[in-house]
């Protein structure tokens, strides 16, 4: 027995921290409005004590009519004295109710908003590194069916559990003040139920969270379906991946099965329990009416409180059924607000965008190589720096760490003088304006994309960079120019379309930074060289990071880094590096015999 006590104890250590946890947040929330809970919840108490009164005005008047005798009239004055107090009570009751999950539910919808309004603010300063780990079905899940499942258990467990800790007490106080055998009958069938309940609430914690992961995978399936049905459809898998779709479906329908037992369980339990109950009341109730020891009127009083308290022990089975369900699903909620967000703070000093890299090492979260080593360079405001190297050579990743989107070792990377890790993150990122060989476009119109940059980029601008982007040259074969939807991440467009719209949306942004990701990689010669015409035209004293394969990109930069495994293997001006005769001129050199095959291959009949 001590062992056993010492492992209940354990397990109640366990169970209440992680209590604390799922519903630490929407309690803060829910007190935020404590005038309206305050309010209430003082109501739930006003409406029990209305519904206990009920039945003794009941059971007193039937019997004052059983032993009204010769007295008619006096028994008739105190029934219709009886009916107008039944009138009120009825309609306090109802006025009660209503306000009282007026109250209670109108609040538990107001802090599903503030949890949803949270979690997503939350995300929103987030690391990039986090997001290449988490799945968007599964977060979508979190937001919606798990916010929900809390929010129902915010509220009705209030207004049930508080109706239920007020009905049975006093219930159970005036049930024993008129006959101690019915009462007992009546308990001994509630505690059966509340017994049965404790041994079932483990399990459909167990399930409930099963259910909730299992939705959350079924909802990240299906979005990478529908984002990338090109794929599917392209490669014939439209069946390979309904199969795959077909068993996440059967295991999330094996736990829901699972779970719905357990509730209907649970439900059953309590209706039976119910019905036990009752039967147990009027067949000790009957027993004591026929020996005298209650009237009839009172046998009237225990059913009626009976149907009272039956009610809202269902209520509050259901809830409690539901509460392991939230628990797992509040634990979810929990797990995005406990993610470590990006430091807020840090100075934001008007910067110029001068930059100096020192022997950077750089080494990804969970990586066994680093993916930078000791890369030195220095760049002034208003240069140009550009990036070259073989796949996975760590170009990408410089501009990474550069956005501060990973934090680089301390010492190692400097803007205008400041350490990066000594500036606010927002002000790193506000240096630059960035396009990449993949650009994420929102499915609106492309004028809309341009101006996601620059919310106040008048008409003017919004040509100059159309233009530099060479994108003026397909506007006229768009249904609508600039008004064209692009659909779902640029859908109707090209990638060479997309690329330049991605470039024209970098040029509106009026930022001293500029920063190209390979960004002309799906366009042609002839409009790779008019984009670069452009670029030199607007780029102004911004200051230039460019990746690039095609090494014509690189030509003009004031500094040239060629990169491989994540080490700098040559460094110089185009020219320089072109007299060494090292990994960039032959580069070069090759690109250029590809190029004069190309044209010879164009020009011949």
């Amino acid at each position: 027995f001590a062992t056993g006590d010492r492992m209940a104890d354990a397990a109640r250590l366990r169970w209440f921290p992680s209590i604390v946890r799922a519903f630490g947040r929407p309690t803060r929330l829910l007190a935020r409005r404590w005038p309206l809970v305050l309010g209430g919840t003082l109501l739930v108490p006003v409406h029990a004590a209305v519904l206990l009164w009920m039945p003794s005005l009941l059971g007193q008047a039937l019997d004052g009519l059983q032993h009204a005798g010769a007295d008619r009239a006096a028994a008739t004055l105190a029934l219709h004295t009886t009916c107008w107090w039944l009138v009120g009570l009825a309609l306090a009751e109802a006025a009660s109710r209503y306000l009282s999950r007026k109250a209670l539910i109108d609040v538990s919808r107001q802090v599903e908003q503030d949890l949803k309004d949270a979690a997503i603010a939350h995300l929103q300063r987030l690391p990039v590194s986090w997001f290449d780990r988490a799945r968007t079905g599964d977060l979508v899940s979190r937001l919606t069916q798990d916010v929900e499942l809390v929010r129902f258990v915010m509220g009705p467990l209030l207004l049930h559990g508080g109706s239920t800790l007020c009905l049975l007490p006093a219930g159970a106080v005036l049930m024993l003040r008129m006959d101690v055998a019915v009462t007992l009958a009546c308990c001994s069938g509630f505690l059966l139920m509340f017994l049965l309940m404790r041994t079932l609430l483990p399990r459909l914690h167990r399930w409930s969270k099963a259910s909730q992961e299992a939705i959350g995978a079924i909802s990240q399936r299906v979005q990478e379906d529908f984002a990338g049905i090109r794929v599917v459809q392209q490669f014939a898998a439209a069946d390979r991946e309904r199969a795959a779709l077909a068993r996440q479906n059967r295991r999330y329908l094996l736990a829901n099965l699972r779970l719905s037992r357990l509730r209907s369980g649970m439900s059953s339990l309590t209706h039976t329990t119910s019905g036990l109950v009752l039967l147990a009341v009027l067949a000790v109730g009957g027993h004591q009416v026929i020996h005298g020891a209650i009237t009839v009127g009172q046998l009237f009083e225990f059913t009626g409180y009976l149907g009272l308290l039956t009610f809202p022990l269902e209520i509050l089975g259901w809830t409690i059924a539901t509460l392991p369900r939230a628990h797992a699903a509040g634990l979810r909620i929990e797990e995005l607000f406990e993610t470590e967000t990006e430091p807020t703070e840090g100075a934001a000093p008007r910067l110029r965008c001068a930059l100096r890299v020192q022997d950077l090492t750089f080494t990804y979260p969970g990586a066994l190589q680093p993916a930078l080593q000791n890369v030195s360079f220095q760049l002034e405001p208003g240069q140009k720096l550009g990036l070259c190297g073989p796949v996975g050579s760590g170009k990408s990743t410089l501009l990474a760490v550069l956005l501060r989107f990973y934090d680089p070792p301390r010492g190692t990377v400097f803007v205008d003088g400041h350490d990066l890790l000594d500036l606010a993150p927002a002000a790193v990122r506000a240096l630059f304006a960035v396009a990449h060989q993949e650009p994420f476009l929102f499915s609106a119109t492309i004028a809309a994309n341009l101006e996601f940059a620059a919310q106040a980029a008048d008409a003017a601008r919004l040509q100059a960079a159309t233009a530099a982007a060479a994108l003026d040259q397909d506007l006229p074969q768009l249904p609508q120019g600039l008004n064209t939807v692009v659909g779902e991440r640029g859908v109707v467009l090209s990638g060479g379309q997309k690329q330049r719209v991605a470039l024209a949306r970098a040029l509106c942004a009026d930022r001293p930074g500029l920063m190209l990701d390979d960004t002309l990689s799906a366009v042609d010669p002839r409009t790779e060289r008019r984009i670069l015409a452009g670029l030199s035209s607007q780029r102004g004293s911004r200051t230039v990071l460019v990746t690039s394969h095609r090494l014509s990109v690189l030509a003009d930069a004031d500094w040239i880094l060629v990169l491989d495994a994540g080490r700098v293997v040559e460094a110089g001006r185009h020219q320089d590096l072109l007299q060494r005769g090292g990994r960039y001129a032959a580069a070069v050199r090759r690109q250029s015999e590809a190029q004069a095959l190309e044209q010879a291959g164009e020009a011949s009949p």
